[in-house]
């Protein structure tokens, strides 16, 4: 898939914390698509545009601009500093945190 036509829903710091299946370093590329834990029994698809490097290994962090499958579904539940599970199907494969929210309809003021 290319490059959504729309600017970036949300910029995060992206860790990737699995291994493969076989025990091996996995390494993910821009155009990445996991899911995004937005609430308990939330989930939504996602976009992943890597900032300054082309990949992402297991243990390493890079920034991503990322966009989000149907964001007017879940408004208001994203924030500075919120930590998002990242998943591929049941399985946790990483930890976003959001650092800027882009998209006004997701934003709001972090929980006191």
């Amino acid at each position: 898939m290319n490059r959504p036509p729309a600017p970036a829903h949300v910029t995060v710091l992206f860790e990737l914390t699995a291994l493969t299946h076989s025990g091996k370093v996995k390494r993910v590329l821009s155009g990445y698509r996991p899911l995004y834990g937005i609430a308990s029994d939330l989930w939504t698809s996602t976009y992943h545009e890597f900032i300054g490097v082309p990949h992402v290994d297991t243990g390493e962090r890079a920034r991503a601009e990322v966009w989000l499958l149907a964001p007017e579904q879940y408004p208001g539940t994203l924030w500075v500093g919120r930590e998002l599970k990242v998943a591929e199907g049941a399985r946790d494969v990483g930890v976003a945190t959001v650092l800027a929210v882009h998209h006004p309809l997701l934003a709001r003021e972090p929980p006191a």
